[in-house]
């Protein structure tokens, strides 16, 4: 536990805490801007907290940068540390040799490990902040008690609960399961969009199946006459040859885009002939006028363009024939490979081609089906897993909601007695709502407020409580007194700040004396001086 703060920039040097209630005494009239909130703050500081620097800046503008020192003690052990408000990035191990820097989630570590926090606990400040009540920090409002920001989202508040409460653990596994299941389902959906893999719908995926049972059909009845005829069915369908039916394939779709240009050169060849002379004489039978050598000399000029074009278009078909020379040699090459990996060259070739093509085909819808099935199943994994995800938080919530409200009876019917009003929390799958029934005032909300926090200490890990003059000023006196018993008997640690100890009953007022840790009044200023007037 936290023993001593040590600050020069304090009216008293040093601060020293222990176990149960630990008060800061303000003035019997009821001062204000004496620095009660900022040294409530500075002990927070001092427990790794990140509020001061911003929520009391003024401190800092007004007596500058200063350096805390804290004492732990755990058991027989004493560690000492610092910490200082122009770096509070870092912490100074004080005890270790060469008392070296530490970032300051080191020291969050190593308070998380000597108090005792469980596997999967919450991390050390999410759970302190679950019992911080500082003015400035805004959770204070006792209708929403376990919000440790105003605008803290209930998913956070939840995931606390669980850790606090430690129940996480199996939850925890569920969603490192629901992880992997999350990562399968997003590189599936990756193959889909990139179009590596073609997305089957389900009426897709039942015509994909009905084709798979007709090819697979083909195929045995192609094997039995492949059999027939004593070929190995299984030699012909392997990687190999797969490949070079693929290449064949490839390989006819040129042919036969080759042959359909060859077949259009040699029709134009066919055409453009010179014509004869004595055709031309012809004409005279029908038109006496004709200029017979005119039109000889027109045609001779078609003659010579067509010539050179013919000239062109022979080149073309040259090169062309020798592709599909080339071409069905390839064919060829191919049909030759597939009947040698066959050991026979007379096997029957159209067999062969079927069987591959059929092959392919089977291997490919089977391969489509196969991510299609992965999908649905991840799909359902998926859900199936939110839903015990779920399921286990439903369960989880119901029994930390039991344990607190049973805890927060314990504690009101300290206050205020037997026959007191009970405030109830449900937690619910979305929100949680703080009812205090049928007595709503102020005061006794915000009592309802403090039995919380002492539940969450009773119930949880959680090591300390700080409770702002925020939270006491509406609550009655006499449950005021009851509440401080509870907190001197606690084994746990809170510190509180309170003002017009004078009002509470000898008893009261002793407790709070005996326990006190630092008296601030008009004269006694926190930080020696004060700022808050007028210049």
């Amino acid at each position: 536990m936290l023993k001593e703060l040590r600050c020069d920039k304090l009216i008293d040097g040093k601060l020293e805490f222990g176990r149960g209630l630990n008060s800061l005494v303000g003035a019997d009239d009821g001062t204000n801007s004496i620095g009660k909130s900022s040294v409530l703050m500075l002990v927070d500081f001092s427990l790794s907290g990140d509020d001061f620097n911003e929520k009391c800046s003024h401190v800092i503008e007004n007596v500058g940068h200063f350096t805390v020192e804290m004492d732990f003690e755990f058991g027989v052990d004493k560690f000492s540390f610092s910490r200082s408000t122009n770096d509070p990035s870092v912490v100074t191990f004080l005890t270790e040799e060469g008392a070296p820097e530490k970032p300051v989630s080191d020291y969050r570590t190593f308070l998380s490990d000597h108090y005792g926090f469980p596997d999967e606990a919450s991390s050390f400040r999410s759970s302190v902040n679950t019992t911080t009540r500082i003015w400035g920090k805004e959770n204070d409002n006792p209708n929403k008690p376990l919000h440790t920001v105003a605008n803290e989202k209930y998913d956070q508040i939840k995931r606390t609960l669980l850790k606090l409460f430690s129940y996480y653990g199996a939850v925890k596994e569920l969603e490192k399961e629901r992880s992997a299941v999350q990562k399968r389902k997003s590189i599936l959906k990756g193959a889909f969009d990139e179009g590596y893999i073609k997305s089957l719908t389900l009426p897709q995926k039942a015509r994909s199946e009905k084709r798979v049972v007709e090819v697979d059909a083909e195929i045995t009845r192609l094997k039995e006459s492949i059999e027939n005829l004593s070929i190995d069915a299984s030699q012909i369908i392997n990687n190999k040859n797969l490949k070079l039916k693929s290449e064949k394939d490839s390989l006819l779709k040129s042919l036969y885009r080759v042959k359909g240009r060859l077949n259009r050169v040699e029709v134009n060849l066919s055409y453009g002939g010179s014509v004869n002379k004595k055709s031309f004489d012809k004409l005279k039978d029908y038109f006496p006028e004709v200029d017979i050598d005119k039109i000889a000399k027109i045609d001779q000029f078609h003659s010579g363009v067509a010539s050179i074009v013919k000239g062109e278009l022979r080149k073309e078909r040259e090169i062309l024939v020798g592709q599909v020379s080339s071409i069905e040699k390839e064919v060829v090459l191919i049909d030759k490979k597939l009947i040698e990996s066959l050991g026979d060259f007379e096997r029957p070739t159209a067999l062969v081609d079927s069987l591959l093509g059929l092959s392919s085909e089977s291997n490919k819808l089977k391969e489509v089906i196969q991510f299609k099935d992965t999908k649905i199943k991840v799909d359902g994994a998926v859900k199936t897993l939110k839903d015990e995800i779920n399921k286990e938080i439903s369960g989880s919530l119901v029994d930390i909601e039991s344990r607190l409200n049973k805890k927060m009876a314990y504690y009101v019917s300290l206050f205020y007695g037997d026959d007191a009003v009970f405030p109830e929390v449900f937690l619910g799958e979305t929100s949680y709502r703080f009812t205090h029934n049928d007595d709503s005032g102020t005061g006794k909300a915000y009592a309802n407020m403090v039995s919380m926090d002492l539940s969450f200490l009773s119930e949880t890990y959680v090591p300390l409580a700080i409770h702002d003059l925020i939270v006491f000023s509406n609550i009655e006196d006499h449950a005021l007194e009851e509440i401080f018993k509870s907190y001197a008997s606690s084994g746990k640690q809170i510190f509180i700040a309170i003002d017009k100890v004078g009002r509470f009953s000898d008893g009261a007022q002793k407790l709070i004396k005996d326990h006190m840790f630092l008296r601030l009044d008009g004269g006694r200023l926190a930080f020696r001086k004060s700022w808050k007037k007028r210049k």
